[in-house]
């Protein structure tokens, strides 16, 4: 049996840049909001001014605020995966909780395949990011075995590790 875990706080280059774009945008949005809610008070004028405005800064504070719960579920998340005797396991935890589990029997399992995740990549790192993905032969599953793997040495280290136990690779 071989057991792997990506613990929280794993993401916190990438987590950081995401949170401080949706505080900014956040914050514009409320300086917006403010300036043209004074104007609001001025006439008629001001009023539909003030509503089309918003039309535009609600969408900047809506965008900001899913951008901050994504760095956190970023910076909060776990991963753990048990390579076993007949299946792979996985439970994903948030603050410490269980939130989801997927098994894919050896039975079923094709192959691992890599993939860089687009939201795992920072502007300011020089390799990428990937995640291992087990499917079966169907191809109609798709769970997450691996996650983090800074630099293609790494990842592949990780996935012939993975298919060694899982008996994929001699």
């Amino acid at each position: 049996m071989t057991e792997l875990n990506f613990p929280p706080l794993r993401d916190l280059g990438v987590a950081f840049p995401l949170a401080a774009f949706g505080l900014i945008a956040c914050a514009l949005s409320a300086v917006g909001a403010g300036a043209m809610l004074s104007g609001a008070m001025s006439g008629a004028g001001g009023l539909l001014g003030a509503v089309l405005m918003i039309g535009f800064v609600a969408p900047l504070a809506v965008f900001g605020a899913v951008f901050v719960v994504l760095a956190l579920y970023m910076v909060c998340n776990g991963l753990a995966v048990t390579v076993g005797d007949d299946a792979i396991e996985t439970r994903r935890t948030l603050f410490g909780l269980v939130v989801a589990r997927k098994r894919i029997a050896k039975s079923e399992l094709a192959a691992i395949e890599p993939e860089i995740a687009s939201r795992y990549q920072s502007l300011f790192g020089a390799e990428p990011i990937y995640l291992l993905i087990a499917r079966d032969t169907t191809r109609r599953r798709r769970v997450v075995v691996a996650e983090s793997l800074r630099g293609e040495a790494r990842m592949n280290r990780t996935r012939n590790l993975i298919k060694r136990a899982a008996g994929l690779a001699p």
